[in-house]
């Protein structure tokens, strides 16, 4: 009776306790609400290892030990990541986008739930959309139900991004099946909360066959799941993070016309596409690649975005940064011969001070795309 310890996860528990003539234990209940007696903010800080005043009272010994633990280890994470990445672009930013506008809508299509990086490079949005594969998922409904191992699988959900500044699918989709951590939005109010925000609230979000938003879940439910994400600072006031799961390739996007139409109505956008596996280089993506190139004012891309023969130096001001290698061995049939040529003028290629996409500092590039009859940005005051 070995194969039981061959099932990994939730299931093989469940196996072996039915092997054994028990009953398998039942899975918390979890939601788009934040834990019993708890407020939005006061949830995402302590899922982000900042705070857990609001938490401490209903907590086991077992947990507070755990999530202080946890909270030293993410501080040095979120400190790490600050360094190598959010600073240096946020440095990067304010000299090579100070001038163009910040628009209503920052969009960030195959972004998983990297909120970081789109916030840093496009801090003035007044909403901002995300797009990933990763179903939305859950938060446990009470505190108790958050057991040690949650904080561990929470912090490994996040290694990557820690590690690299950006989100492996494939690595991500395991953690958030195979772990205590359900879906992005565990993941999208830590690093909302790490990065300064207030929660204001959150609450799950479809888009209808008509292309509307809609609240969810409904009978029969919406085209596309989501979760809407009010949050706030000093500076900006309330605004609203919308991230939806979808798959973006052209069968599946058009088998949800309400979901295209909806996209398709998106105001003019400043969009943010990194480390996006080469998939707008192929024509079974021509859908998404259009969208971008048709909603972006400012496009800011790594040379996995939209390939470079695509965006016309006749519509659009190119700036690049870094240097071309070409993509690692994992993508190198995406070689962009014409990017190569146009990074090989030195002249037009400007330095690039951290590192970006799939590859190391002094390794990375940048393409920003501004079109030519954006007007310049208001100065700030």
């Amino acid at each position: 009776m070995k194969w039981p310890f061959l099932i990994p996860g939730f299931l093989g528990a469940a196996l072996l306790c039915a092997a054994q003539g028990k009953p398998s234990p039942p899975k918390p209940a979890c939601g788009v609400q934040p834990p019993s007696g708890l407020q939005w903010n006061a949830t995402a800080q302590w899922l982000a290892g900042v705070d857990n005043s609001a938490a401490n009272a209903a907590m086991t010994p077992e947990q507070r030990t755990a999530w202080t633990a946890y909270s030293k280890l993410t501080t040095a994470d979120w400190s790490k990541l600050q360094n190598q990445y959010l600073n240096r672009i946020d440095a990067w930013r304010s000299k090579a986008l100070g001038n163009t506008p910040a628009r209503d809508v920052g969009f960030y299509p195959f972004s998983g739930p990297d909120v970081a990086n789109m916030v840093t490079f496009f801090p003035d949005a007044k909403e901002y959309l995300l797009i990933g594969l990763e179903p939305v998922g859950c938060v446990p409904t009470n505190v108790v139900d958050y057991p040690p191992a949650y904080f561990t699988d929470l912090r490994q959900s996040l290694e990557t991004v820690v590690a690299t500044g950006f989100f492996r699918t494939e690595g991500m989709s395991h953690d958030l099946k195979e772990t205590n951590v359900s879906g992005v939005l565990p993941l999208l109010l830590f690093l909302m909360s790490r990065s300064g925000f207030t929660i204001v609230d959150a609450k799950p979000i479809q888009i209808d066959a008509n292309g509307a938003l809609t609240p969810s879940p409904t009978q029969p439910p919406g085209e596309t799941q989501g979760v809407a994400i009010q949050f706030s600072d000093q500076r900006h006031g309330v605004r609203t993070l919308r991230y939806f799961s979808l798959n973006l390739e052209n069968t599946r996007i058009r088998k949800k016309p309400g979901t295209l139409k909806y996209l398709n109505g998106l105001p003019e956008t400043v969009t943010l596409v990194k480390s996006a596996s080469y998939l707008m280089h192929k024509t079974y993506f021509s859908t998404t690649r259009n969208l971008v190139l048709s909603k972006s004012r400012v496009l800011v891309q790594d040379d996995s975005g939209v390939p470079f023969r695509y965006i016309d130096p006749k519509t659009w001001d190119i700036h690049l940064f870094g240097i071309y290698l070409g993509p690692i061995d994992l993508f190198k049939d995406w070689f962009q011969d014409d990017l190569k040529a146009a990074f090989a003028e030195p002249k037009d290629v400007q330095p690039l001070s951290f590192a970006i996409g799939y590859r190391h500092r002094l390794e990375s590039n940048l393409l920003v795309g501004v079109r030519k009859d954006t007007p310049a940005a208001t100065p700030r005051k």
